[in-house]
């Protein structure tokens, strides 16, 4: 099949097609920019005309034709390779790819039309169906999963050469095998040069009977089965030319002209856009009734007859160069000050320049080279940028591609830590936002909790603050807070906490002479604040925030004391009350005494921290109180004195003294005081001055110091027989 597209001819045809027929023309207002090169590409493997070409699965292939008509050539990568044979000799044949496999329709050779239709199966040629009002070189494109075959000559016979070729419109279904007539051909046309653009069927001029050409052009469109007729567009008639049409602009290459009285072999290549029909290039060999298939922007001819009217075997290739179309965006992604573009790649590029701006005055463009992806740094996340795409090569820029907006944005920074207050068994962190968002709302924070690898608890919050509860006193938690935006979880912010609870005090009071040392340690750091109440509730010291130390003495006289000790941290409030008995244990008294008559005169000096003494005589008590002094009745005999000082602290050493008693005088034998004194019933005789003893007295001292040590022999024999002191 001779594959192509093609375009508007004259200003008529720009605008009837444009209205009714062909796709629009993708021009400049002004001459469009393109160049035409044409080449000798190689040489066929012989001479050859009247062949049908196709492209099929990246090669060329060269059916039937003038010479070796059954025979098919396959170009690939500079090489040729004989193909699966035909089943007969086939000149003049059409071919058209369909369903990735190749139709050859039509034809002739010495025996007649060739009604049938063949398919390449594998490596040889079937036979698949006859064409209804067989012809060979009919006009051959698919559409809508059926093949159509229009026209064609109908005749071999040199006389039936004059009357008009075939003019009916078939349609081939390959699903079934099956044929239909649709209708008919306004102008019934045959060698007129064509082209299926994909929408619509374009023939240029041909031959119309009775020895007359037509200069018209005749568009067919299979969508509603209509034809239009461009009457008189071409200058001249021409014959068995190639077509091609790309980007809008009808390309005729070569063919036979027939001009007023004289004809001849055309090496023009023309195009004709914006109502002009110029001369672009030259083929490198004249030909006419080549086989020729378009394959994008390259046609290439395989033979023909040359200007000798003769074959050829010059397959040329002619390379239609224009700016490249537009790229496609595929794909785009914005990141962190960065966007990401990709877009399909485009025929004829050689590279591409990305132009992107934005609102604020900014406008910028890079190119990129011969690639089809590219990331763009440096951008302001936040700010909303526009991009597009366009493609280049030596010919110039295509227009651009269609805009996609994008805002370049990351997942935020994390957030920055304000305090930790730990409560009773929980604790309480706030934060402020990210210095960064990202570009994007925050839209809250995961908390995270965990004790080692271990979840403790998780928790999703739209503030900035949370108190996370239930955690256990005194173990260690990592907590890990991440700010959130729509792009995702930033990295987190890492804290480690060990919760509290209210402080437990444990005190310890030591009694000094100096006061009430207070001693006290807590389970928690806390604050710790002293009370110290009297006995009937008023306040006497209060010490408030003890800073520094965990000791305090308090400088009070002995007595009965509650110390309260109040211990405060974010937890809460603890408060300890202890009764304290401020008392040192009392010292022994030193007693006094003094016989007289029948009475014992006991005294004692009065200690200080003593409430109450104990006096004790031969240990029966006989005197419980505070005084410090006693008189109690005795007779003859020895007696031994305790007196003990007592207080709320215990009871001290016993004040110790003994004494015998024999009626007119006393005798003291052993005693712990620091005075006894001896009183006799008779009045002892005193000198004039006081100072000289009588001689009676004289005799009761001396006997009084001889019975003393007597005395004192018999309480050492006595002790030894157990007398309690």
């Amino acid at each position: 099949m001779k594959y192509g597209n093609m375009k508007k001819w004259t200003p008529l045809i720009l605008f009837l097609f444009s209205l009714l027929l062909l796709q629009g023309i993708s021009l400049h207002a002004s001459s469009p920019s393109f160049s035409v090169s044409a080449s000798y590409l190689a040489s066929l493997p012989y001479a050859n005309s009247h062949a049908a070409v196709v492209f099929y699965q990246g090669s060329l292939y060269v059916i039937g034709g003038d010479s070796h008509s059954n025979q098919v050539w396959i170009y690939s990568n500079g090489t040729w390779n004989i193909g699966p044979s035909l089943p007969f000799n086939v000149i003049s044949p059409s071919a058209v790819v369909y369903n990735n496999t190749i139709y050859v329709i039509g034809g002739y050779n010495n025996s007649g039309i060739i009604p049938y239709v063949l398919k390449l199966n594998g490596n040889s040629w079937v036979i698949v169906s006859e064409m209804p009002l067989p012809a060979y070189s009919p006009y051959v494109f698919v559409y809508n999963n059926a093949i159509y075959v229009i026209g064609g000559e109908n005749t071999t016979s040199p006389s039936g050469l004059y009357f008009p070729p075939s003019n009916v419109v078939r349609v081939f279904y390959p699903n079934n095998d099956s044929w239909r007539v649709i209708g008919y051909m306004p102008v019934p046309t045959y060698g007129g040069g064509y082209i299926f653009n994909g929408t619509s069927l374009i023939i240029v001029s041909g031959y119309i009977g009775y020895s007359a050409y037509t200069n018209d052009i005749l568009i067919y469109n299979p969508q509603n089965n209509n034809w239009t007729i461009l009457n008189g567009v071409l200058p001249y008639w021409i014959h068995d030319t190639a077509l091609a049409y790309y980007r809008g602009i009808l390309f005729i290459v070569g063919g036979y002209i027939y001009t007023a009285g004289s004809g001849g072999i055309n090496n023009a290549i023309l195009a004709y856009y914006n109502g002009n029909l110029q001369r672009v290039g030259y083929l490198p060999v004249p030909v006419y009734s080549a086989g020729y298939v378009q394959v994008g922007n390259m046609l290439y001819l395989a033979g023909g007859i040359g200007s000798s009217l003769s074959d050829v075997s010059a397959l040329q290739l002619v390379t239609f160069n224009f700016p490249p179309l537009p790229p496609k965006i595929t794909s785009y992604s914005a990141g962190n000050e960065t966007v990401t573009l990709a877009w399909s790649p485009v025929r004829l590029a050689t590279g591409y320049e990305i132009i992107y701006w934005n609102n604020m005055g900014f406008n910028n463009s890079i190119n990129v080279g011969n690639v089809t992806s590219y990331t763009i740094n440096g951008l302001k996340d936040g700010v909303t940028y526009y991009f597009e795409v366009l493609a280049y090569n030596s010919i110039g820029y295509s227009s651009p591609s269609s805009i996609v907006t994008l805002t370049p944005a990351s997942v935020p920074n994390p957030p920055q830590l304000v305090s930790v207050k730990y409560g009773n068994d929980n604790v309480t962190l706030s934060w402020l936002a990210p210095t960064f968002s990202g570009g994007y709302p925050i839209l809250g924070y995961y908390v995270i909790v965990k004790n080692g690898n271990s979840m403790v608890s998780s928790h999703f919050v739209n503030g900035t603050s949370v108190t996370i509860g239930n955690l256990i006193p005194n173990v260690t938690y990592n907590v890990f807070i991440y700010a959130v935006n729509k792009l995702g979880n930033s990295s987190p912010l890492v804290l480690t906490v060990i919760p509290i609870t209210k402080a437990s005090v444990f005190a310890f009071i030591t009694k000094l002479g100096s006061g009430i040392l207070v001693n006290w340690t807590t389970s928690f750091p806390a604050n710790i604040s002293l009370e110290l109440y009297s006995t009937n509730g008023s306040l006497i010291s209060q010490i408030v925030d003890v800073k520094g130390n965990n000791t305090y003495l308090f400088r009070v006289p002995q007595g009965n004391y509650t110390l309260v000790i109040i211990a405060v941290n974010s937890a809460g409030v603890s408060k300890y009350v202890y009764h304290v008995v401020y008392y040192l244990p009392p010292t022994a008294p030193q007693v006094s005494l003094v016989g007289f008559g029948n009475n014992l005169y006991i005294s004692w000096n009065d200690e200080p921290n003593v409430i109450t003494y104990l006096v004790y005589v031969n240990n029966s008590l006989v005197y419980e109180g505070p005084s410090n002094s006693v008189v109690t009745n005795i007779s003859n005999g020895t007696y031994l004195v305790k007196v003990i000082g007592v207080n709320p602290a215990g009871s001290s050493s016993p004040g110790i003294a003994v004494i015998h008693y024999t009626g007119d005088y006393v005798t003291v034998v052993k005693m712990k005081v620091v005075n006894v004194t001896i009183v006799n019933k008779i009045v002892s005789a005193v000198s004039g001055n006081g100072n000289s003893l009588s001689l009676g007295q004289s005799i009761v001292i001396i006997l009084l110091a001889v019975m003393i040590l007597l005395s004192i022999a018999i309480i050492t024999r006595n002790r030894s027989n157990g007398f309690d002191w």
